[in-house]
């Protein structure tokens, strides 16, 4: 695989985890949801983000249409690339400034992804989301929503 391929596809993830954005455990094991148990406060509640969000990835060089789909604690985002998707699981920690996102990939097309946590940040407001994050497997949580290192999505609340 490509290096512009392999980071559109780590950008993509970091996205969902960040969202988005890129945040929880998988529904095979609960590694996450022990983790944030033993050294995060309590978690947020998914309501909302509850339902479909379409956006824009305005991150310098992959700007394009965005999407994500949000059930429960479980999400699904889609970049404009075809390549550019993947399903998660995750857990909001709403007590922390900016507001932060824990997830585990469970399915996209970079397999060496699957299983991996990755790390974001947030902000809702009125009807926008803004998702802040690094590739899946990345440790460090985006200090800003333009830190240069990080994937920025911009999504707006389906009515």
């Amino acid at each position: 695989m490509n290096h512009a391929m392999k980071r559109m596809i780590l950008l993509s993830l970091s996205i969902a985890a960040i969202f988005a954005t890129g945040c929880s455990t998988t529904s095979k094991s609960s590694c996450c949801d022990t983790a944030s148990a033993s050294s995060s406060p309590p978690k947020a509640k998914s309501t909302a983000f509850e339902g479909s969000w379409t956006g824009h990835d305005v991150t310098p060089g992959r700007e394009g249409p965005a999407s994500l789909l949000v059930s429960g604690h479980t999400l699904e985002f889609h970049g404009a690339a075809s390549n550019d998707w993947l399903k998660a699981t995750f857990t909001l920690h709403d007590d922390t400034n900016p507001k932060q996102c824990t997830g585990v990939v469970i399915e996209c097309p970079q397999a060496d992804y699957v299983g991996k946590t990755f790390y974001a940040i947030y902000k809702i407001e009125g009807d926008t989301l803004t998702v802040a994050g690094n590739e899946p497997g990345n440790t460090n949580i985006a200090s800003a929503f333009d830190d240069p290192g990080a994937r920025q999505i911009v999504f707006k609340h389906d009515q």
